[in-house]
């Protein structure tokens, strides 16, 4: 059925038509047009107001772009113009004929006289142009209501598209990272089995040079002084200058400065038996001797110094075994603090590891948690302080890790979004990040079924809080 506001104008514009039909003035106001033919053009003023009797005809918007848009057909019953006409604004759009068209034309100045003159035609007339300005109103309604609706959509699809493309460009990122670590991981596995074995091969000299040097020491004095070697501690540059002074008085005849020094970096053991032998054997032949026990013992601490770094190289890389295991994850910690000794050696660190289950886990991943954590710390902390590193277990069901340090904390406006992909605060001058490895120590650690949360200590610094849960592989 034909809507109420169709059959209201369609019985409107049959009174009009009869009124026209009656008065040869109004007849003279018919206009007809061809198809194609344009009654007004986008920009121009609309000196008359159109009714449409027959035909159709199309409004049409030319964009700053210059393509074109067809915005409306008109039938019969409907006005074209009405709002450039009564407002006496240029017309926004550009008429053209669909079909052979028939309109009532009336011009602005003529409007008024017509509708007193013609009073059969003013009450259909002014009914008509409300119930068009009525459908064209509701239409602009829907038209804007849909306008918001499709807006909105695009809204959420530009948010849906930005998530997206954020969540891209973190998989992207994590997966550059890994493969950086894992290319890391392969080169270090490397250098560690290249320089494991001339490191073993160093600490076995070491230990045959040592035998096999004391063995052939034949004087009692000799062996004593060189086993003294061999045990000595390194004595700090301080104590050494504060010695000297006491050997000048206690050897006054030695005068060659290298030689006191020498000697003030030895116990007292071994001068009382240079003062007891030194007419048998000799000064210089005694400190030799002393020196080459402690230059071996050197030679010892260094190469073994060179294997625990080795060992704990591959065991921090696990590239050839990053698999699922029953690990103790205070071996890791270990292993990353040897591995970190060069940026803690400025810094106190308390370590309070307490017995704790093992748990099924990746120990080459969880050494990169420990490493990112640490990192933080250090570079918190570029003039030295304080790091602890606590583990204890609640039960036989979680294991608890403590991370702290005593710098200036995490500012509050930042330590919800430090475990954000990208987010970071290293980025000027020497100091830069990606921004990446809290965000995958944080995915590490869930992988494992634990989380990871950080705070600021009421005494100052940050506190990192890692709980993992002991499972079975």
């Amino acid at each position: 059925m034909p809507s109420k506001a169709f059959s209201d104008r369609r019985e409107l514009l049959r009174f009009i038509r009869q009124a026209i039909t009656e008065s040869p003035e109004l007849q003279k106001l018919l206009r007809t047009f061809s198809k194609g033919e344009v009654l007004f053009q986008q920009g121009d003023p609309i000196p008359h107001l159109y009714l449409l009797l027959e035909g159709e005809v199309t409004l049409n918007h030319k964009r700053e772009d210059g393509t074109e848009l067809d915005l409306i057909t008109l039938a019969p019953g409907h006005f074209v113009g009405l709002v450039a006409f009564t407002t006496g604004n240029d017309s926004l759009t550009t008429c053209i004929c669909r079909q052979n068209t028939i309109a009532l034309c009336i011009r602005q100045d003529e409007y008024e006289s017509v509708m007193t003159d013609h009073p059969k035609l003013s009450s259909p007339v002014q009914k008509l142009m409300l119930s068009n300005m009525a459908t064209r109103f509701q239409k602009n309604v829907q038209l804007e209501s849909k306008m918001n609706a499709l807006n909105k959509q695009l809204e959420d699809e530009g948010e849906q598209l930005k998530l997206a493309y954020e969540q891209l460009e973190s998989s992207h990122q994590k997966l550059v990272h890994q493969e950086k670590m894992a290319t890391l991981g392969e080169l270090v596995a490397g250098f560690a089995h290249e320089v494991n074995n001339p490191a073993a091969a160093l600490l076995r000299s070491s230990e045959m040079l040592k035998s096999n040097f004391g063995d052939m020491q034949t004087n009692s004095a000799v062996s004593s002084i060189f086993k003294l070697g061999l045990d000595s501690k390194p004595v700090n540059s301080t104590d050494v200058r504060k010695r000297m002074l006491t050997i000048q008085k206690q050897f006054p005849w030695v005068k060659e400065r290298s030689q006191v020094r020498k000697l003030a970096q030895m116990p007292d053991e071994a001068l009382q038996l240079i003062l007891d032998y030194k007419k048998d054997v000799g000064l210089e032949e005694l400190v030799r001797q002393f020196e080459s026990g402690k230059f071996i013992h050197n030679i010892q601490v260094a190469s073994e110094r060179i294997a625990n770094l080795v060992k704990s190289l591959k065991s921090y890389s696990r590239q050839d075994n990053n698999e699922w295991e029953e690990i103790d994850i205070r071996d890791g910690i270990n292993d990353t603090i040897l591995i970190l000794s060069h940026r803690l050696k400025y810094l106190n660190v308390e370590l309070d590891l307490k017995d704790i289950p093992k748990t099924c886990g990746k120990m080459g991943e969880l050494n990169q948690v420990w490493t990112n954590i640490l990192v933080n710390a250090c570079d918190a902390l570029p003039d030295g302080g304080n790091i602890s590193i606590k583990t204890k277990s609640e039960g036989d069901f979680k294991i608890v890790v403590l991370i702290s340090d005593n710098g200036p904390g995490i500012s509050e406006e930042i330590i919800d979004r430090i475990f954000e992909p990208n987010f970071t605060t290293k980025n000027q001058g020497a100091e830069f990040g990606l921004g990446l490895g809290l965000a995958i120590s944080n995915e590490i650690i869930r992988q494992h079924g634990g989380f990871i949360t950080v705070s600021n200590r009421e005494q100052g610094g940050a506190q990192f809080k890692i709980i993992l849960p002991v499972r079975a592989c």
